[in-house]
């Protein structure tokens, strides 16, 4: 005799409806700061990305509200990107190279604006 079990499904309406919000507030791609030549390569930005996502697990602030991972359409290519919070993308600037004067200055501005508070 066979039989079949069906497996509860992994996500719930209820989850979905989470994931929606969250979707919400991610308004900035990872990419932009690659139009914006504060990374030179994939490379470096996807090492700010995981920066960035490391600073988020360490104070336990949740993922799936600042970070997603999309697929996009770029030069008749599909690349990787990351839909992110602002709040995700700044950290991302903050965690990308030094080196880099886009960088820096944003990184000292942000400075600026703590210790004038």
């Amino acid at each position: 005799m066979l039989m079949t079990i069906d497996r509860p499904q992994t996500y719930s309406r209820l989850n979905d409806f989470i994931d929606s919000l969250a979707d919400r507030e991610l308004t900035c791609y990872a990419s932009d700061l690659l139009q914006q030549r504060g990374c030179a390569s994939i490379t470096e930005l996807g090492q700010a990305v995981r920066r960035a996502t490391e600073v988020c697990h360490s104070m336990h602030l949740p993922l799936r509200e600042n970070f997603k991972v999309v697929f996009r359409s770029q030069g008749g290519k599909v690349v990787q990107d990351w839909r992110l919070s602002p709040m995700a993308y700044l950290l991302m600037v903050l965690n990308a190279d030094p080196h880099n004067d886009m960088v820096a200055r944003t990184q000292v501005e942000l400075v600026r604006r703590v210790l004038s508070l």
